[in-house]
């Protein structure tokens, strides 16, 4: 079996790929998408047999060297005979995430793909999609790759992107409510970070790829065409005081230019399509109640969110 140069650099991997048991090593997390710094761990996936009677004890006895070291990281999991384990081993190149898994557990997930914007399908969809392969012998990684690439990575503007847009628009009137006319500065802050991630999401999308992990999404590593702007608005969101109606408005003009740039749409009279949110559902909120703060609020609204005369 041979193996190739590249898995000198990686502690444990030539060891690793001599094993029979072992029918892939690939590299992911931080590493593989160029984010990595000083603080990062290596994250190595290594796909084994599937009869592999794969518990922690088994990869520390029979798999890694005798003077392997690992972290004593208790997550308060079994994985006596699991499908798959991680081991955090300490290295002189610093803490190397080992992700040991069965092939089935690959197979399986390729199997029972389901397009939705669960974050743990999203994030494992990503992994496996852009994983790069170290270790491929049989070209069990390869083939898995390039079926999930041609059936959710190039056509994610297809699957995704409507999902991105009927939860955008669902929240997006839920934080006008809890930001204009429930005083819920906590809440308020909540959905408008959940808005800007499903933006960034999108904004990935535009790029040609998959939305990053969670803790790269906002990230201006991960560089994709909108980033400052939805930086910038993150910022503001962080900076206005709910309190005041006409910070929160202003928001949600800047808000409107970076949804335009995201989404791909001219500027409309009164924004995009959920923003009758101002337009028709406010107005009506008004005519049928005597709430005076809400008739002043649509009052002074600015002309892109004022009602269509």
């Amino acid at each position: 079996m041979t193996t190739t140069p590249d898995l000198n650099g990686y502690p444990y991997g030539a060891h690793l790929a001599a094993l029979d048991v072992v029918e892939g090593i690939s590299l992911c997390g931080s590493h593989r998408q160029g984010t990595a710094d000083t603080l990062s761990d290596l994250d190595l996936w290594i796909v084994v047999r599937d009869d592999t009677p794969l518990s922690e004890t088994y990869v520390l006895d029979h798999m890694l060297p005798a003077n392997a070291r690992q972290e004593q990281l208790f997550e308060g999991r079994d994985d006596t005979l699991a499908s798959h384990l991680v081991l955090n081993l300490l290295t002189g190149m610093g803490i190397v995430n080992l992700k040991v898994l069965r092939r089935q557990v690959l197979e399986q997930f390729v199997q029972d793909a389901r397009p939705s914007l669960d974050e743990q399908f999203l994030e494992d969809l990503e992994n496996y999609a852009t994983m790069r392969p170290l270790h491929d012998p049989c070209g069990v990684l390869a083939t898995h790759q390039q079926h999930l690439t041609d059936t959710y990575v190039t056509t994610a503007g297809q699957w995704l992107t409507p999902l991105l847009l009927q939860r955008y628009a669902s929240l997006y009137w839920r934080s006008v409510y809890q930001g204009l006319l429930r005083s819920e500065p906590h809440s308020w802050r909540h959905l408008m970070g959940l808005l800007l991630n499903l933006l960034a999401s999108q904004d990935a999308v535009n790029a040609g790829h998959l939305p990053p992990p969670a803790k790269w999404l906002m990230s201006p590593r991960i560089h994709t065409p909108s980033k400052p702007g939805l930086t910038g608005l993150q910022d503001q969101v962080a900076a206005v005081s709910p309190a005041d109606h006409r910070q929160v408005v202003a928001v949600y003009e800047s808000l409107a230019r970076v949804e335009c740039a995201v989404w791909g749409q001219a500027p409309l009279p009164h924004g995009l399509w959920w923003h009758q949110v101002f337009t028709h559902r406010l107005p009506n909120l008004a005519h049928g109640s005597d709430n005076s703060y809400l008739r002043r609020l649509l009052a002074e609204l600015p002309d892109p969110f004022r009602e269509a005369r």
